[in-house]
């Protein structure tokens, strides 16, 4: 089982009481010169490996001069390597604790985010030409902030609200990325897409530790014709 599984599950006792330990206090991550301050009680960008896939990917693009969207921004990784590239960045989080370590980070980086606190797009109406997700994605119920990180709901409510909001923004045009763990059952979350008219594509991945991640294109479905005869 990959770290993020392990974690999540509390497989194993001693690795539960360690990560209980390791995230009572801030600590610091450093990545390709980004430099971060990660706050208690929100997602560490260097202890699974989902975001760092993401980020790979996203600077593999042409950003410069485009807004893109850090959906669920934790510390702010892919939106500061975003920012970074050029990319008029937006950062958005529920959870207050990730809003005060957004606000840090750009500041300690001095790359200009507009940091948004939002439950998905509540309070998100502009436009945007890229929107990355490192969603939740355990089905179980979260009972505290921190847990909203790895839980989607016991019926993966996060991601039955989810994709009806993205609907019209990838049918306008909007570019967006979602990384999963590929250890996952990932036919409930397609399903969840499809119903919402939109299907995931698959176009990178990379394993690590034994858990394999997997960056998709979340694009409008493309219904099936009968072929003609």
């Amino acid at each position: 089982m990959s770290l993020r599984g392990a974690v999540v599950h509390a497989m194993h006792p001693i690795l539960r009481r360690w990560y209980a330990w390791y995230g009572r206090s801030p600590r610091r991550h450093r990545y390709d010169g980004l430099d971060l301050i990660v706050l208690p009680g929100v997602f560490h960008p260097g202890l699974f490996f989902s975001t760092r896939v993401l980020t790979e990917h996203i600077v593999s693009m042409e950003l410069r001069g485009r807004t893109f969207l850090d959906l669920g921004a934790g510390s702010g990784l892919v939106a500061l390597a975003a920012a970074r590239m050029g990319a008029n960045v937006t950062a958005s989080d529920i959870a207050p604790a990730a809003i005060r370590n957004l606000e840090q980070n750009s500041e300690r980086n001095d790359l200009p985010l507009h940091i948004v606190r939002s439950d998905l797009f509540a309070h998100l109406h502009e436009r945007f030409d890229v929107i990355a997700i490192n969603p939740p994605y355990y089905a179980k119920d979260p009972l505290s902030q921190a847990d909203r990180a790895f839980f989607a709901g016991k019926d993966l409510d996060y991601f039955t609200c989810l994709f009806p909001a993205l609907s019209d923004r990838v049918k306008s045009g909007t570019k967006v990325l979602m990384v999963l763990s590929g250890d996952l059952d990932l036919a409930p979350i397609a399903s969840r897409a499809r119903q919402a008219g939109l299907q995931l594509v698959d176009v990178h991945r990379k394993k690590r530790w034994g858990e394999e991640q997997v960056i998709f294109d979340v694009v409008e479905l493309v219904p099936c014709t009968p072929e003609r005869r």
